[in-house]
């Protein structure tokens, strides 16, 4: 019995508590052509198949060091059982006298110290709590970069559709340019082939931002196995910590809750534009008063003929004009063309403001930019829409890892209203009230602005003010935190006297 109780304890993992899976070292490229090889499993972006095994294999290490630690204490409890009631059965019979009764005796008494000395110095609780502990959190580690995972396939295609959203917003940019070179529309203009200008340039203005967003995620997608690597050597890091100072307290669970958040704020920073086709014909314009061309169709051909006529009288007394009949006939002709060019300009002038006034039709050239830069709109937003509806997906899985009350320390149910983005004016006060929260909210303004926390009226309630400055442009981005455990953001635009 006491052979058997010294190999399982000499077998025990817990000669070395510290625990450490041998992959653990390895570049992250080789581990995930390992999984691949190896494992036959799916190939997923930035590695993160290859880490995600790496910590399975460390987090089963664990598992086994427990098992390992349980067993002895059953084979412990068994054999002090057996002794015990060898030891009572020997000593309570009658007659023990003989020197092999009390050498039994004694071989039972040294066996149970070994055991029971043994299963004490091996078995360590604390050690025990570092192992569940330190499981707990790889495990959460893994759920909170689930956003994060994408197959090496779905990651190339994202590649390709932000090419392709590149293309569109350069086609369509060169597109715009062309046409306002030449002519240029105000804001307020009711105009049709005026509104597709309005409706091209708010849809720029999206693509933009849902590309810059896409490539946010492209990046955090890229590094997403090396993020969960160092999440999972804090991992470690903590744990051995908590085996080195077993007699310490483990750390508290506010500062678990704060830790084990980590991945979460590697990829909160990806802002997520949400899709939207239209904008209502509202958005932006030059706001510079239209011009005239060169030339229109009506009276066109008229002031052709007349400066071919003009031209070809000039031309045929040149030959025996004097010097001086020449230069006058010169300046003459010089004369002729100009006021013709002035009154072309003029009644050019006069059948476009008309037209403009009774809603006529556009001219031939210009309904032909109207319909190219329509189609052209169009296409930027079937461009725009897979990278959109990847970006909304990545936002949704975000918020449920953030409202995963068993890895962040509890579901927050922080609200604010109004949530969706808005426009403000310069000087202007925004105010959004923060409902279901314990504590003072933590909020961060990045823009022309500054901001107060307030109390509100009502239980758990606050109201945080935004004052945009006076001389503000382009947008405010608010964040407002429930102390790590959810987070939301809002957009606000500053509208300016134009968009009035």
């Amino acid at each position: 019995m006491a052979a058997g109780l010294a190999v399982a304890i000499a077998g025990c993992s817990s000669t070395n508590p510290y625990q450490r899976s041998a992959r653990v070292d390895k570049p992250i490229s080789q581990l995930g052509r390992e999984e691949v090889h190896y494992a036959h499993a799916e190939r997923l972006a930035g590695n993160l198949h290859g880490a995600l095994a790496v910590l399975k294999d460390q987090r089963r290490e664990w598992y086994d060091s427990l098992s390992t630690q349980a067993r002895v204490r059953a084979v412990t409890q068994l054999g002090l059982l057996g002794v015990t009631a060898a030891a009572l059965y020997s000593g309570l019979k009658s007659g023990v006298t003989s020197d092999h009764d009390k050498k039994r005796l004694a071989l039972a008494g040294a066996a149970g110290f070994a055991a029971y000395s043994g299963s004490t110095w091996f078995v360590n609780p604390a050690q025990e709590q570092a192992y569940v502990e330190g499981m707990r959190e790889l495990t959460c580690a893994m759920m909170n970069i689930e956003p994060l995972r994408m197959s090496a396939v779905q990651f190339s295609q994202m590649r390709q559709e932000r090419e392709d959203l590149a293309k569109a917003i350069n086609k369509l940019d060169k597109s715009l340019l062309e046409a306002e070179a030449t002519e240029r529309y105000g804001r307020d203009s009711k105009l049709a082939w005026a509104q597709v200008r309005v409706e091209a340039r708010s849809a720029l203005v999206r693509a933009r931002k849902t590309l810059a967003s896409s490539e946010q995620l492209a990046d955090q997608l890229n590094n997403s196995g090396v993020t969960l690597m160092r999440e999972g050597d804090l991992v470690f890091a903590r744990v051995a910590a908590r085996i080195n100072a077993a007699s310490k307290p483990i750390t508290s669970p506010e500062v678990m809750a704060s830790q084990a958040a980590g991945i979460i704020g590697s990829f909160r920073s990806v802002k997520i534009d949400v899709p939207s086709e239209s904008n209502g014909g509202a958005g932006g314009g030059a706001g510079t008063p239209p011009t005239t061309s060169g030339a229109g169709d009506g009276g066109g051909a008229a002031g052709k003929q007349t400066k071919t006529t003009t031209t070809a009288a000039a031309s045929k007394s040149l030959g025996s004009a004097s010097m001086q009949e020449l230069l006058a006939q010169v300046a003459a002709l010089q004369k002729q063309q100009t006021a013709a060019a002035v009154k072309e300009a003029q009644r050019t002038r006069e059948d476009r403001l008309e037209a403009q006034a009774k809603g006529q039709k556009p001219k031939a050239d210009e309904a032909t930019t109207a319909r190219r830069l329509a189609a052209e709109t169009a296409d930027l937003y079937a461009a725009r829409r897979p990278l959109s509806n990847r970006l909304l997906s990545f936002a949704e899985q975000r918020k449920s890892v953030e409202r995963n009350g068993s890895c962040v320390g509890g579901v927050s149910a922080m609200s604010i209203s109004p949530a969706d983005d808005t426009k403000v004016a310069p000087g202007e006060a925004h105010e959004i009230t923060v409902s279901g929260v314990t504590a003072t909210p933590q909020v961060s303004v990045k823009g022309s602005a500054s901001f107060e926390i307030l109390v509100g009226p009502g239980v758990n309630q606050y109201m945080v003010r935004i004052k945009v400055a006076a001389d503000a442009k382009g947008t405010v981005d608010v964040t407002i935190s429930d102390r790590g455990l959810a987070t939301e953001e809002v957009q606000l635009t500053v509208a300016t006297a134009a968009d009035k």
